[in-house]
């Protein structure tokens, strides 16, 4: 067992002091709401999970079955949420938030945004690349601290991209046609996306299994593009998504690359969370149409790259 000294538990300690302190200011000022935090991230589980339970939420956020269950009665008395009995399990309920929860939720994503931009505005490009990074980093060690047996990821990118197509697309097949009903034009659409000139793949390995993937694609000598960003439900909220995006940001910046673009659907909030959180913005919304059997609508998210690459 590895000895630390009286001056290490000093400084964690400290750091732990200042950064609760960091948290109370921004969750007091970010959630000025009806809402307490803990409710705020109940609103967000069953936001970000297609088929969400009680039983989840109580397991993802360490909460009480009693209390759990008082919260949804009032959101349910409010109006903000309905249940789906399951089909292949009388007992079980999904949880959906109402046409008004969305909006409120989304109200509340966008005080945070803010919050975090005023909170950040002092600091220049390179200070928030080194606290965004430094913050990856704490996200990182303490994961593999907190399950140590559980959670051992390692990322891969020394492959040929052509090696793991098949793997790629069956992953991405799974999850689209299991969470959101993607039909088979899906599958034609990904082994499309394999036709472009595909420049590098990562793919993260839990103990030897998959975990997630991400890929980047030339577009031109100035712009790279996003693609086929998937991490698998049992390695979720890990930092595995982060690494991920991280890894392919930081050979961007490498090669010189100016900007990175990618393509989604305005139904992945938690993907669209981490584009967020690494500084992606949308450029582009298409209106609401019908693709792979679903009326879904199209984002494209940009982040421009030449302001970091000259620091």
């Amino acid at each position: 067992m590895i000895e630390l000294n009286s001056e290490s538990i000093s400084e964690f300690r400290q750091f732990n002091r200042f950064y609760t302190n960091v948290l109370g200011l921004l969750n007091q000022q970010i959630y000025d709401s009806p809402f307490s935090l803990t409710e705020t991230r109940i609103l967000f589980e069953i936001n970000s999970k297609n088929n969400c339970t009680a039983k989840l939420l109580q397991e993802e956020l360490a909460l009480d079955r009693g209390y759990v269950s008082r919260i949804l009665k009032r959101f349910d008395e409010q109006n903000m949420i309905y249940k789906e009995k399951s089909e292949e399990d009388g007992r079980t309920y999904f949880i959906h938030l109402t046409e008004k929860a969305k909006n409120i939720y989304y109200d509340l994503e966008d005080k945070a945004n803010e919050q975090v931009r005023f909170f950040l505005r002092n600091l220049d490009s390179n200070k928030q690349q080194t606290l965004i990074k430094s913050m990856n980093k704490i996200e990182e060690i303490l994961s593999q601290q907190i399950n140590p047996k559980e959670f051992d990821v390692y990322i891969k990118g020394d492959f040929n991209p052509e090696d793991k197509k098949e793997l790629i697309i069956e992953k991405q097949k799974a999850f689209y046609t299991d969470n959101y009903g993607f039909d088979a034009t899906f599958l034609d659409y990904l082994h499309e996306t394999f036709d472009a000139e595909i420049e590098k793949v990562w793919i993260a390995e839990n103990h030897g299994e998959f975990a997630g993937s991400i890929g980047l694609v030339k577009e031109n000598e100035k712009t790279a593009i996003l693609r086929w960003f998937i991490v698998e439900d049992n390695t979720r909220g890990k930092g595995v998504g982060t690494r991920l995006i991280q890894s392919l940001l930081d050979y961007c910046k490498e090669q010189q690359y100016e900007r990175v673009i990618l393509w989604t659907i305005s139904s992945l909030p938690t993907a669209r969370r981490l584009y967020k959180k690494f500084g992606f913005e949308i450029a582009e919304t298409k209106e609401e149409q019908l693709l792979w059997g679903q009326k879904l609508i199209e984002e494209r998210w940009d982040l421009e790259l030449r302001q970091a690459n000259s620091l």
